[in-house]
């Protein structure tokens, strides 16, 4: 990174180490260099490496846990460089991951840009998770504003959801619930490259999973046997391990080919899908949206603190996010004048109500 860059004299570097290796001009070998100099002892040269990038002088800086404590390099309004922030390698803790962030974000800066980089890898996605669900906090804790940080509950998998998630996947892997799985009634969904047309597929592809629980330590007391036609692997799992998602910090040491195989991704989206549609999901505090928002009744006062006397005051709120039936109506004609509709769209009724009502609905046929 540091030659791709420019080198030592157009990037800033703030770490722990005491010498780099600089390439030669010729391009052929490599040769020792101290980052240190005559006039700045090694004590004070991450400071210079700091001044020299905040001065622009030094346009990109890399740096590392160890020589970045009590550095400041936010995007202060006094200084002449902007600063992006780009995290190459997730801290092992969230924690850490928060006070790396500090270093460029803090008061009198003009900007806070963060991009967080990480491949699609199995075992590395669960890993971020942890981190997705500390940074989820930042903006509420630091502007009072629970949309000021970065929106990354798609990889937040400590959840309800994502302690179910493991719990159908083990059950479906130990067989548990295969002949279920296999006419998807219970699980609906299918083992990455497998068939549900060919249960030979979705054998074998839990066979390897045993195989691979096993050598991460999650199926204990394994025993290898022979059924008449194929290969049987036994075990168990520990009740306390089947809602552990941080188990799968083991899928760390395992081959990419075995990380990637998202089975676990694959339920958990379709749990948040079916929560979604049924009405279930709790997605904390979100925005109303619609296009008439009502106040029913009068506000209710629920509570009042003792201490403080502060209250909870309780509004209900008529929300309606449909549309007028003319401007439905016209949406229709206009689609059917231009030919782009077909013998499936118009209005439906639901069969059952909800809340005391019956809901119709505008369909249009997608191909």
């Amino acid at each position: 990174i540091l030659m791709q860059l420019g080198g030592p004299d157009k990037l800033a570097e703030l770490t722990g180490r005491r010498g780099i290796l600089v390439r030669c001009f010729s391009g052929k070998g490599v040769t020792y260099q101290a980052r240190n100099t005559k006039d700045v002892t090694m004590e004070m040269v991450n400071m210079q490496e700091k001044q020299l990038f905040m001065d622009g002088k030094k346009s990109v800086a890399i740096i590392y846990e160890a020589g970045s404590a009590g550095l400041s390099l936010q995007a202060d309004r006094r200084a002449l460089n902007q600063v992006l922030h780009l995290t190459l390698e997730l801290p092992w803790s969230a924690d850490r991951a928060i006070q790396q962030f500090g270093r460029t974000y803090r008061s009198n800066q003009a900007s806070a840009e963060y991009r967080l980089l990480f491949t699609n890898l199995g075992g590395e996605r669960r890993f971020a998770s942890i981190v997705a669900k500390k940074l989820e906090s930042l903006g509420a804790l630091t502007q009072g504003d629970r949309r000021a940080g970065p929106s990354l509950s798609a990889y937040n998998y400590d959840s309800s959801y994502g302690k179910k998630a493991p719990v159908l996947m083990y059950r479906v892997i130990m067989e548990q619930l295969l002949i279920y799985f296999l006419f998807q009634d219970s699980l609906p969904v299918v083992p990455p490259r497998c068939s549900s047309e060919k249960p030979d597929t979705i054998q074998d592809f839990i066979l390897k999973e045993k195989v691979t629980l096993v050598s991460v330590g999650i199926v204990r007391d394994s025993i290898l046997g022979n059924r008449k036609d194929s290969v049987k692997l036994s075990g168990h799992i520990i009740d306390s391990d089947m809602q552990d998602v941080g188990r799968f910090n083991r899928l760390l040491g395992l081959p990419p080919y075995i990380q990637n195989r998202h089975l676990f991704v694959n339920i958990l989206d379709v749990l948040v899908q079916n929560a979604r549609i049924e009405g279930n999901l709790d997605s904390g505090i979100v925005d109303m949206r619609a296009n008439i928002v009502e106040l029913e009744g009068t506000p209710k006062t629920v509570h009042i603190d003792q201490m403080s006397g502060a209250s909870t005051v309780l509004f209900t709120f008529t929300l309606d996010r449909g549309i007028t039936w003319e401007s439905a109506s016209t949406m229709l004609e206009e689609k059917q004048k231009d030919g782009l509709s077909s013998a499936n769209d118009g209005f439906y009724e639901s069969k059952r109500g909800w809340l005391g009502r019956r809901h119709f609905i505008l369909a249009f046929e997608r191909y």
